[in-house]
């Protein structure tokens, strides 16, 4: 299908003395300006009969034009002829929003309180509101045969023109323009020769720009379907499955299976079955870096039995990817999507299944507005097109196996790993005594010696620690100066490689100091440790290993995460030094350790999920050994070895952990058993924005309903400062967001607050920062 009109090409605007139209040749649009409501347009007669519901168009706004989605044929708005204005043209031949994604804006406008026009705005990729077009690439082919004496004749005037063609007359398949220009050395003169004598001839064909150019050949080796050898639980799932979905109503499954019991061959049975019929999915990750490595795993099964190609989507494409990615969807060029969050608002056509591995994940939801989490979305978006979704992971979320204890969620379990092989082996080591053996070492002395056996057996090992840079903060011994950021008032971590000193939550990087900039006495000291300190330590405990080190400091580029894990995968890296982007996900069978340096990091935090992460990680992370034929083992360093997540952890006890942490959470009526609502408020001002969520406070507490709605607090964030703006924030703890929210929307326009002090409501929480 081919692109009509782009951004630069304007169908003529009618005269607004044309003849008044029918009701029919008038729709509701509604512009993307945070205008809050749709606006009545004519239809010029040239576009009647391609306006359809969900197209995106350009209209007139007083003095301007811009940007609006046709959300209704027609329009119960009545205006004279002289007040009535025309589109002016229509992007696109086809509706860049689908039926279902149009119903499911209204969800997330009305679950999420966010404007409509918002949600579109997330809906639809920034490439198509610019006006990106196709790319297109120009082809050469042999055309009408040449007689033989004028051939002969041009071999001796223009050598250049009669090699082009002799080349050509050899070619089976169209070659492109610039790449025959490139490899014979002809110029764009002898080549518009040959096109105007007919000779040759010249075609145009669509250009696809891919993410990753060879990304199959990249994945590694899977089976086929009939080839792989199905455990008993997989076999049972897979079933169960199929039935949900003969039956053609909407059910989401919730598949819990440890790690390495084959929940990837799960997800790619069910795929090709809906393939099968035609329909098409959306294959959630939690993380950019595991969009690589699952379509390797899924796109080589899926095209290799159906032929059909997997399409990228997530934020790092370049705009022209991310433009290309939607087009094949949108024209039904491709049925399978994998991506990040973002992907669930692929237009995809005949949607029929929603995956959404490790579903757990915080990652899938969406800080800015709108906050939506990319899980709930996807459940409701599989309801709309009566569809499967399947929620996949090892450790799920609380709110999830709750869903699943009402009957929300149909709960599959796979209990043990693909032929037999044993779940890790935990050591505990308890720091606070190694730290006195070792001298305030970085590896305890059990790590370090399996650290070497590994190296030794030439088997490879993971290190795990979720914190980047090399030291966590920079302080003056003589009189306590800590270097903070400007703009977050939090202690600036130390980047040895580049020698810097960067915040990790607004970037902001400065040069390291010789001198305490206060006292100006002494230089200054390094605490704590990262990811490029553990490096250096390893690389001092192992000289002759090969290590590599991943995290959001070294993945700066597209493919250097995948050609990093390639390199892992085939034994040219002995261990691997990361953060949570090595947490989950990964399947190397020749990783028989992992070692986890300080597991205390995600417990100790003023968050009630901090058990649950900590739990969560404990488990992913282990997760990624002992999955070849070989055991095995998990190092885990704390200085709180008896924590329930840690013990619950050792034991791979899940349901003992899940146990003990609902009856907590229903005890404090935390999720899953109430909702959350975070009510932010931030300003330059700290006194300004304190003065006004107080006043909110009162008001609030004066109008609502007791029995509706819990409020805690006014108090500050746990990060009072952030990018320069001071946050304070109320809890609203609820048993239905869809009652509460229209009131608390409703206050707040009534509400008096100052210009400078922004506030907003974040639905279901995940993280409290």
């Amino acid at each position: 299908m081919s692109i009509s009109q782009t951004a630069s090409q304007k169908t003529p605007q009618p005269s607004l003395c044309e003849t008044a139209p029918s009701a029919a040749s008038i729709v509701e649009v509604m512009p993307l300006t945070r205008l809050g409501k749709s606006l009545a347009y004519g239809v010029p007669r040239s576009l009647h009969s391609r306006v359809q519901v969900g197209s995106l168009v350009r209209i007139p706004l007083q003095k301007r034009t811009g940007l609006g989605i046709v959300v209704q044929l027609g329009s119960k708005t009545q205006l004279a002829k002289p007040q009535l204005r025309f589109l002016s043209h229509l992007l696109y031949d086809f509706p860049v929003l689908t039926p279902d994604l149009l119903k499911l804006a209204e969800w997330v406008q009305a679950y999420y309180g966010v404007a409509t026009e918002t949600v579109f705005e997330t809906m639809i990729p920034s490439p198509l509101r610019s006006g990106t077009k196709a790319q297109q690439r120009r082809l050469l082919q042999c055309g009408k045969p040449a007689p033989a004496e004028v051939l002969s004749a041009l071999r001796r005037r223009a050598p250049k023109q009669a090699a082009l063609y002799d080349f050509l007359r050899t070619q089976s398949a169209p070659i492109p323009h610039a790449l025959v220009q490139k490899r014979l050395g002809v110029s764009a003169a002898s080549c518009n020769a040959l096109i105007k004598k007919g000779w040759i001839i010249e075609r145009l064909q669509r250009h696809e720009r891919l993410a990753y150019n060879d990304e199959l050949a990249a994945g590694e080796t899977v089976p086929p379907a009939g080839e792989v050898s199905l455990t008993a639980e997989q076999t049972s799932a897979i079933r169960d499955l199929e039935q949900s979905l003969a039956a053609g109503s909407f059910k989401p499954h919730l598949l819990h299976g440890v790690t390495g019991s084959g929940k990837t061959e799960v997800y790619i049975h069910i795929a090709l079955k809906v393939l099968e019929q035609g329909n098409g999915l959306i294959f959630l990750v939690p993380e950019i870096a595991l969009t690589p490595q699952t379509v390797g795993r899924l796109g080589s099964r899926l095209q290799a039995a159906l032929g059909l190609k997997t399409v990228i989507w997530h934020s790092r494409l370049s705009e022209g990817e991310r433009f290309d990615a939607w087009f094949a969807l949108a024209n039904g060029e491709a049925r399978i999507v994998v991506g990040a969050r973002s992907a669930i608002w692929a237009p995809v056509k005949n949607l029929r299944l929603i995956i959404i591995d490790e579903e757990h994940e915080p990652a899938y939801k969406q800080e800015g507005t709108p906050c939506y989490h990319g899980r709930d979305v996807a459940v409701y978006r599989a309801m709309l097109c009566q569809g499967l979704c399947l929620l996949g992971s090892a450790t799920p979320s609380l709110e999830s196996l709750y869903n699943a204890r009402l009957g929300k969620y149909r709960l599959n379990r796979l209990t043990q790993r693909v032929d037999d092989r044993s779940l890790p082996t935990f050591h505990i080591i308890d720091m606070r005594r190694e730290a006195v053996q070792q001298k305030g070492g970085l590896f305890s002395q059990r790590l370090a010696e399996k650290l070497q056996d590994r190296f030794e057996r030439r088997e490879q090992s993971l290190l795990f620690l979720n914190r980047r840079g090399y030291a966590r903060s920079a302080v003056c011994p003589q009189c306590g100066y800590v270097m903070k950021c400007r703009d977050c008032n939090l202690p600036l971590t130390y980047h040895r490689t580049e020698s810097k000193l960067r915040c990790h939550l607004c970037e902001h990087q400065q040069p390291t100091a010789d001198h305490c900039p206060q006292c100006n006495q002494s230089s200054l000291r390094y605490q704590g440790y990262g990811t490029q300190k553990i490096e250096a330590a390893l690389q001092r405990l192992l000289p002759p290993a090969r290590i590599a080190r991943i995290d959001g400091d070294t993945m700066v580029k597209k493919q250097l995460f995948r050609q990093r894990l390639a390199a892992f995968r085939t034994g040219k890296i002995d261990v691997l030094v990361g953060t949570q982007m090595i947490a989950k996900g990964l399947d190397f069978p020749n990783v028989t350790l992992v070692g986890i340096v300080d597991a205390d990091l995600s417990l100790h935090i003023p968050d009630f999920r901090a058990s649950e992460r900590t739990f969560q990680l404990l488990v992913q992370v282990s997760g990624r050994a002992g999955r070849g034929d070989r055991a095995g083992e998990v190092v885990v360093q704390t200085y709180t070895p008896y924590s329930p997540p840690i013990q619950f952890a050792r034991q791979h006890d899940f349901e003992g952990f899940l146990l003990e942490e609902l009856a907590q959470r229903e005890a404090f009526h935390y999720p899953p058993y109430r909702h959350l609502i975070r009510h932010l408020f931030r300003g330059k001002n700290p006194y300004k924005v304190n003065f006004f969520i107080e006043q909110w406070a009162r008001q609030l507490e004066a109008v609502i309903d007791p029995k509706q709605i819990e409020i805690r607090g006014p108090a500050p964030a746990p990060i009072e400062k952030l990018r320069g703006y001071y946050r304070f924030q109320l809890w609203y703890f609820t048993k239905s967001v869809t009652r509460l929210l229209p009131t608390l929307l409703s206050l707040r326009l009534q509400f008096a607050c100052d210009p400078s002090v922004v506030d907003t409501l974040d639905i279901d929480p995940v993280a409290i920062s």
